[in-house]
């Protein structure tokens, strides 16, 4: 697995020209909006992974690291959404500093099972807030080339690179339990949930 290194400065200068045309263009807000996805999505930084959930953890060692759980795992841009950093450079014309600074800082994701995905929202549910991620989220280097975005869609993931690297280092950090819905019904809940150890 080659290792994650950011867009170099040409490339980076160029999506910039493309988002100052975007900016300018007479297109409405909606094609705007995913012409900034188009300009910056696709390439191997992209969605750079920057952690798993104990969740994700425990989806992948149940499938012994196999490629096959992929279909259970989500990247989430947790901690900004991409609608609201297109938004955001939507809303004024940024320079390219700081253009840069607002697609690269908030480009970041975590990997999520589906369920977590679709209730990210819901606190009482998955417990993932930006105040106590730490205890709910294994921290993953995105310069080891880990996750990388494919080039039509979706993330790398293999038995060999991914699989491999959860299992050896989180397999022991995690602890299995009976998944407690609590008051809420859900059509096809996790059996289990799994909380992070240190």
């Amino acid at each position: 697995m080659s290792k994650g290194i950011e867009p170099s400065e040409k490339l980076k200068n160029e999506m910039y020209e493309f988002y100052i045309k975007v900016f300018d263009s007479s297109f409405d807000y909606q094609k705007k909006k995913n012409l900034l996805t188009s300009i910056t999505g696709w390439e191997p930084w992209s969605w750079r992974v920057v952690g798993i959930t104990a969740n994700a953890v425990g989806a992948i060692v149940e499938n012994d690291g196999h490629a096959r759980v992929k279909s259970q795992l989500v990247r989430d841009h947790f901690f900004q959404s991409r609608s609201t950093t297109s938004n955001n450079l939507l809303s004024k014309k940024y320079d390219f500093e700081s253009y840069w600074k607002e697609f690269w800082d908030n480009d970041k994701t975590v990997i999520m099972t589906k369920f977590e995905h679709s209730y990210v929202d819901k606190i009482e549910l998955t417990g993932l807030t930006k105040e106590n991620l730490e205890s709910k989220v294994f921290n993953i280097e995105w310069e080891n080339g880990l996750f990388k975005s494919e080039k039509v869609a979706g993330f790398h993931f293999t038995y060999r690179a991914e699989g491999k690297f959860i299992l050896n280092n989180f397999k022991n950090r995690i602890i299995k339990k009976k998944w407690n819905t609590g008051p809420y019904k859900f059509k096809n809940p996790p059996e289990y949930s799994y909380s992070k150890i240190n």
